[in-house]
C-alpha cells in the first residue's frame, strides 16, 4: 500500500491524538469507564489503495490496516472520527445501530459521533455513497456479550440511516430539471477514408452531474465528458490511440476507462485509476477493425456503467467504410432507481437492483424520450442510413429492431471484415457488444427504433427515425388508423 507524505504525516498526528486519550484494555482504541460500559474510540482514515477505496485504521492495534474490523462490548459507547485521507466525499455508516458520520469532502475534514453498541454479534460498518462499499470501503464490527433487555439501537450522535428498498411511484417536485445528458445521435465524426496511420489523441474526462431523466425526473449520472453515451470516436486501424482520462473536481468516484478496442490487460483501465481532479494518460496500438465498446472499469465496475459511463470507438479498416447518406450513433442502457418508474424529483441509484437485474429504466442515449421527443434520428426518402449501435448494459441484451424497415446489410457482432448478412429483421447485441447496420428509406414516416423485448419500451426504451419525403404508394399503400402507437 502506498499513501503519500502528506497522508503519513496526518496520520501520525491522528495516531499521536488517539494514543493520548488511550488507557484502553481494546487494542486500538481508547476507552473509558460509563455506568453502563466503557467509551471505546476508533479512527479511520479514508484512503484510495491499489485501485480501491478503503478505510485506513488510525492508532494503537489498527494503526495502518485496510478496513480494520472493530470490536466493542455490550453496553459500550463506541466513538469514532472519520478523517478524509483524499478529495473524494465519504461518509461511514453502522447500519445495524442505525449511526452514521456526516458526509466529509476535502483532505483532513473529519466528523466525529457515537452510538451505544447495545447487541452482540457480527454486524458491518461501510460507507453509503453511492459505489463506495462496492468499490471497497467496507469493515466488520463484533460485538461482545449479553444483549440488553430492551434494546433501542437509536444513534447517540449523527443522522439516521435511510435503507430504502425499492418502492411505489414517488411524487416529488415534478418540475424538476436537471442537465441535457443525451448524446445527440449525429453526434459523430466524419468517416476517415484511406490515409496512413497516425497517432489520435483521445480525451476523456469523468463528470458527474444530475441529468434529466425523463420529465420531472432527475438522476446523479456519472458520464464521459458530460453526456450518455461518451463521445464517439473514430480512428484507423494501425493508429496509435493516446488516451487522456481526467477526473473533473467536482466528483466523489475514481474512474477510469476500458476500451475494448484496445490490446492488453485491462483495455487501458490498469494505467486510468483516476481520482478526482487527476488525469492520466497511455497509449496503445489498435490492431484490429470493428465497431467497440468502451466504458468505466472502476469496482464495482458494472454501477460505473449503469450510472452512464460507456461509449464507442469505431476502428476503420484500411480501406474505410462504403459511403452512406446518414450516420447514427445509439447506444442501449440500463438505470436502477430506488423509486418506482414515472416517479418524480431526484431519484437515487439502487444497488440491490443492479445486482438482482432489475432495473425501473431502458434507455437509449441515456434517458426516456431521448431519441423520440428530444434529438430524434432524421433522414430523407431516397438516403442509405447507417446506424452505428451499441448496449452499454451493464447486465441486458438487445434485441435491436426497426419497426417498419429491414436492414439491408447487418455486420454481425460488428464484425467489419467479415461478409455482412442481408435481409435482416432483428439482430442480438450482447452487453458490451455492438453492431453495425445499413438500410435505404423507401418510404416516408416515423420508425421506432426498440430492443424487440417489447415489454422494454414501457420504461423508456424506444427511439424514432423521422423519414422526410413523397408518398410511395407502390410500396405501402392504406389509410392510417388511430391508435396505432406508431
Amino acid at each position: 500500500m502506498k499513501i503519500s507524505f502528506k497522508l503519513f504525516s496526518l496520520l501520525i498526528a491522528l495516531s499521536v491524538l488517539i494514543s493520548a486519550c488511550s488507557s484502553a484494555a481494546k487494542t486500538g482504541s481508547g476507552s473509558a469507564e460509563t455506568d453502563t460500559g466503557k467509551v471505546v474510540e476508533y479512527g479511520l482514515l479514508t484512503a484510495m489503495v491499489d485501485g480501491q477505496m478503503a478505510f485506513i485504521g488510525v492508532g494503537g492495534g489498527i494503526d495502518g490496516v485496510h478496513n480494520p474490523t472493530l470490536s466493542a462490548n455490550v453496553g459500550d459507547t463506541v466513538k469514532i472520527t472519520l478523517t478524509a485521507g483524499d478529495s473524494v466525499e465519504h461518509d461511514v455508516a453502522f447500519p445495524d445501530f442505525n449511526a452514521q458520520s456526516d458526509h466529509i469532502a476535502g483532505e483532513g475534514k473529519t466528523s466525529t459521533f457515537e452510538f451505544v453498541a447495545d447487541k452482540p454479534g457480527s454486524f458491518a460498518y461501510n460507507c453509503l455513497l453511492p459505489g463506495h462499499k462496492e468499490a471497497g470501503m467496507a469493515g466488520k464490527f463484533e460485538v461482545t456479550g449479553e444483549a440488553a433487555s430492551a434494546p433501542s439501537s437509536q444513534p447517540v450522535s449523527g443522522a439516521s440511516v435511510s435503507m430504502a428498498a425499492a418502492g411505489p411511484v414517488v411524487v416529488n417536485n415534478p418540475a424538476t430539471k436537471g442537465s441535457d445528458i443525451v448524446r445527440d445521435p449525429t453526434d459523430l465524426p466524419a468517416p476517415i477514408g484511406v490515409r496512413d496511420p497516425q497517432t489520435v489523441r483521445l480525451d476523456l474526462e469523468a463528470v458527474e452531474v444530475e441529468g434529466q431523466l425523463a420529465d420531472g425526473t432527475t438522476y446523479k449520472y456519472w458520464t464521459f465528458n458530460g453526456q450518455v453515451p461518451g463521445p464517439f470516436f473514430r480512428v484507423r486501424v494501425g493508429d496509435t490511440i493516446e488516451v487522456h482520462m481526467k477526473n473533473n473536481t467536482t466528483s466523489t468516484m475514481a474512474h477510469s476507462v476500458d476500451f475494448h478496442a484496445v490490446t492488453g490487460p485491462g483495455g487501458g483501465a490498469m494505467m486510468t485509476q483516476t481520482k478526482p481532479g487527476e488525469e492520466t494518460m497511455f497509449t496503445a496500438k489498435v490492431l484490429n477493425p470493428g465497431l467497440f465498446v468502451y466504458h468505466c472499469a472502476t469496482p464495482m465496475v458494472a454501477e460505473h456503467i449503469a450510472n452512464g459511463m460507456y461509449g464507442m470507438i469505431l476502428v476503420e479498416p484500411e480501406e474505410g467504410l462504403p459511403p452512406v447518406d446518414r450516420e447514427f450513433y445509439v447506444m442501449q442502457g440500463e438505470i436502477y432507481t430506488k423509486e418506482a418508474f414515472g416517479s418524480t424529483g431526484l431519484l437515487t441509484e439502487n444497488t440491490q437492483a443492479l445486482l438482482n437485474e432489475n432495473p425501473e429504466y431502458l434507455v437509449f442515449n441515456g434517458a426516456v424520450g431521448g431519441l423520440t421527443d428530444q434529438k430524434p434520428l432524421k433522414a430523407k426518402v431516397g438516403e442509405t442510413v447507417r446506424i452505428f449501435f451499441g448496449v452499454g448494459g451493464p447486465n441486458f441484451t438487445s434485441s435491436f429492431h426497426v419497426i417498419g424497415e429491414i436492414f439491408d446489410r447487418v455486420y454481425d457482432q460488428a464484425s467489419l471484415t467479415s461478409p455482412a448478412l442481408t435481409n435482416v429483421q432483428t439482430t442480438t447485441v450482447p452487453p458490451g457488444g455492438a453492431t453495425m447496420v445499413e438500410f435505404g428509406l423507401q418510404v416516408p414516416g416515423r420508425y421506432i427504433l426498440v430492443d424487440h423485448a417489447l415489454a422494454r419500451p414501457q420504461r423508456g426504451l424506444a427511439g424514432y427515425l423521422i423519414a422526410e419525403g413523397p408518398e410511395n404508394p407502390e410500396i405501402i399503400n392504406g389509410t392510417m388508423t388511430s391508435g396505432s402507437g406508431h
